[in-house]
């Protein structure tokens, strides 16, 4: 769970301060490249390569972090290795879905350190939903609709669903200060529906970050 962490933190502000960077770079380039550039803001599918180009290349520390630290787990903790490949399969697919909240931060409000907030209160928001359930029971008689979509969406569960027999709401404070083990809940099954979700977010992010990549461009 502390690689997820890590890796939702890290992930929107590397690619959030690529983009923006690229994007102030491409004001003050030279008047040589300007004629090639006019061309090719108007081919969509080159910014699209271009875009996505650069959210690979940001997430490409955080991707050698994630690889290294569980070729560590293989032997400190001992995990097994189709458990480690799970890991390293959950932790690419945040990587690039936390990676491109972050570029649709830095495009909207046009700063780095903003879009990365953004994109930090995003998951903050996600994993904190179990504790959100509290204040919403004040009005709610009857919880149980409200369980699913949480689970769905918090990216920690993943990980319940890959060490089975984990419950991290069993756990003696988070057991006291959420509500869900008050009624009947599952993690997702398969557990990779989590990701899934998250890839939904990511992309959507990414197409609306896409827009207006290609719309700079042309206006420049």
């Amino acid at each position: 769970m502390a690689q997820v962490c890590v890796v939702l933190l890290i992930a929107p502000y590397l690619a959030a301060y690529t983009v923006h960077t690229g994007c102030s770079g491409t004001r003050f380039s030279a008047d040589a490249a300007s004629s090639t550039m006019q061309l090719l803001t108007h081919n969509h599918i080159f910014s699209g390569q271009g875009l996505s180009g650069q959210l690979v290349m940001s997430q490409l520390p955080v991707l050698g972090w994630v690889f290294l630290s569980t070729f560590v787990a293989l032997f400190v903790p001992n995990i097994p290795f189709t458990k480690a490949l799970q890991i390293v399969g959950i932790l690419v697919i945040y990587s690039l879905s936390a990676g491109a909240v972050g570029v649709w931060g830095a495009y909207t409000f046009r700063d780095a350190l903003f879009g990365a907030e953004f994109a930090t209160l995003l998951w903050c928001g996600l994993i904190g939903g179990a504790f959100l359930l509290n204040p919403l029971e004040r009005y709610v008689d009857n919880l149980q609709p409200f369980i699913a979509p949480v689970l769905h969406l918090n990216p920690l569960i993943a990980v319940c669903g890959i060490f089975e027999g984990m419950d991290i709401f069993r756990k003696p404070v988070l057991y006291e200060l959420t509500p869900v083990t008050s009624y009947d809940y599952r993690y997702p099954n398969p557990w990779y529906l989590i990701g899934m979700w998250q890839l939904a977010i990511g992309g959507c992010c990414f197409l609306g970050a896409w827009r207006m990549y290609g719309s700079r461009r042309s206006i420049a």
